[in-house]
């Protein structure tokens, strides 16, 4: 139409802090349904004292008032002790971030050293020695980059940058990056769907939901990778053949930290920030990521977005 200014569809996305937005629709809540019917409450107490004509009327009033003075009394508290709740959390995240990058420096001297020794002569025992050491070395530096790339995408200056790409060379970004390819069945219906997204973003979440599906898949089990569209949607499943997820966490193990240890089974070890991270970027690109019971046993992750009209 003329005359309408057209959107860059190509600008990089800015996602705002969770934090700062749950905050904010807290303050919206309060404000709509405890502070303003309060304050009319209120009014109408002052108003039945003010004109009152019997005894009962100004006991009806004061009971009135006391009762919407307590309420605001308590949604003030309530919004001071979630104003606090939000700062710790900010603390928090900010003192592992400084942390992790704290520790980046020694750990790259602790890993140059380990592959110095890993080219001496060494008895079997001191080979054993510094392989574990090389190895627990990889697992903490793992550990501190997926706290700094949590930090990173939580933070509201965050930027992603978004272009023109299609369903299949996501896939194929995706399996650029992972280490297990064998491991993983990859299946493209309608490949050149056309995407507005950050392509790297988008596979390193891609990535997260592969590496933890192959975690808990077992030595033998195959994990599927599936993109298709439906519905004006673009959605990206990884589905395996693992013990499955309780319901009553199934939302929790989107929560930073949360690691799920299945019932008679050793613990798969991890960071618990895969799955925060990968819908923290599903979120940035106006998607969601879901879990569900797959049928025969095992959890399909889903990645779902909006996807782009074909020109």
């Amino acid at each position: 139409m003329a005359g309408r200014r057209r959107r860059n569809r190509s600008a990089p996305l800015a996602p705002q802090d969770p934090l700062q937005v749950n905050l904010r629709w807290l303050v919206y809540v309060i404000l709509l349904v405890v502070i303003l019917p309060t304050v009319i409450l209120t009014g109408i107490g002052i108003a039945v004292i003010y004109a009152r004509q019997e005894a009962l009327d100004l006991v009806f009033g004061l009971l009135v008032t006391a009762f919407a003075a307590s309420v605001i009394a308590g949604a003030v508290l309530l919004l001071i002790l979630a104003r606090r709740g939000a700062r710790l959390a900010r603390i928090q995240e900010t003192f592992l971030s400084h942390m992790g990058h704290e520790l980046l420096t020694p750990l790259a001297g602790i890993r140059l050293h380990g592959q110095i020794l890993r080219e001496q002569e060494l008895s079997p025992e001191g080979r054993r020695s510094v392989e574990a050491i090389c190895r627990e070395t990889d697992r903490l530096q793992t550990l501190v980059e997926r706290i700094i790339r949590w930090r990173q995408v939580r933070a509201a200056g965050h930027l992603y940058g978004c272009e023109r790409t299609t369903l299949g060379a996501v896939v194929d970004r995706t399996m650029q990056l992972l280490r297990d390819k064998d491991r993983v069945e990859v299946r493209v219906r309608d490949g050149t769907a056309p995407l507005q997204v950050d392509r790297d973003a988008l596979a390193e979440a891609l990535v997260n939901l592969v590496q933890n599906a192959i975690k808990y898949a077992g030595d033998a089990a195959p994990v599927e990778l599936v993109a298709r569209t439906f519905a004006g949607r673009a959605i990206f499943s990884v589905r395996d053949r693992g013990p499955g997820l309780p319901p009553e966490i199934s939302q929790r193990i989107f929560e930073p930290f949360f690691r799920f240890v299945p019932p008679g089974r050793p613990d798969p070890g991890g960071s618990g920030l895969g799955l925060a991270i990968a819908r923290q970027i599903a979120r940035a690109h106006g998607g969601r990521l879901v879990a569900r019971p797959r049928g025969g046993g095992g959890t399909r992750f889903s990645i779902v977005l909006p996807a782009e009209p074909r020109e």
